[in-house]
C-alpha cells in the first residue's frame, strides 16, 4: 500500500511535491484512517525522529522507484520535487475505492502546493496532531521513538463521548 500511495501523491501533485510533502501526506493518509476505522492503510511504525513523523520504509521505496525509473527528482527554483516517470503507474490502476481515493484527495487538495507559507502551513498542522504533540513532550528530536497514531482516534471518541 505504501507504493500506491506515494505514486498516488505523486501523480495527484502532478509531479510538484517535495519529500517533506510526501512524508507528511503519507502521515496524514494514516493518521486519517486510524482516526475514523482504527486500522493504518500502510504497515508502517511511524517515528518522532528530527522533528517529524518519518520512517525509513518510505526512503526505501523512493530509491526503489527511482531505480526502476517509476519516479524521478528534479530541482524547481530552490525546490527539490519528486515526479512520475513515463513508467510511473497511472491512478485509475492503483485500485483504490471511490472512498479511499477521496479521503486521500483531500489530503492533497488541502495541503499542495511548494510556496514556502503553504509548506509551513502542512508542518504546523502535523505537529498539531495528537500523536506529535505527545512525542514532542516526552522526547528530543534525536531520539527515534514510535508514534502512537491511536491518539488521534481516541481525541475524536472523547470529543464525540463515544
Amino acid at each position: 500500500m505504501l507504493e500506491k500511495l506515494i505514486v498516488f501523491f505523486v501523480r495527484k501533485t502532478k509531479g510538484y511535491i517535495t519529500k517533506t510533502q510526501l512524508v507528511k501526506f503519507l502521515y496524514l493518509a494514516d493518521l486519517a484512517a486510524v482516526k475514523w476505522t482504527e486500522k493504518q492503510l500502510t504497515d508502517l511504525d511511524w517515528l518522532y525522529y528530527q522533528y517529524g513523523p518519518w520512517n525509513e520504509e518510505i526512503d526505501l521505496a523512493l530509491d526503489g522507484f527511482y531505480q526502476n525509473e517509476v519516479l524521478t527528482q528534479s530541482k524547481l527554483g530552490n525546490a527539490v520535487v519528486i515526479q512520475p516517470t513515463e513508467n510511473c503507474p497511472e491512478i485509475k490502476h492503483l485500485g483504490f475505492s471511490k472512498r479511499l481515493e477521496l479521503m486521500l484527495r483531500n489530503i492533497q487538495k488541502e495541503w499542495a502546493g511548494l510556496n514556502s507559507q503553504k509548506i509551513a502551513e502542512l508542518l504546523d498542522f502535523v505537529y498539531q496532531t495528537e500523536p506529535m504533540i505527545v512525542a514532542k513532550s516526552r522526547h528530543t528530536p534525536e531520539e527515534k521513538v514510535s508514534l502512537n497514531l491511536y491518539l488521534e482516534h481516541e481525541k475524536v471518541r472523547e470529543e464525540l463521548g463515544v
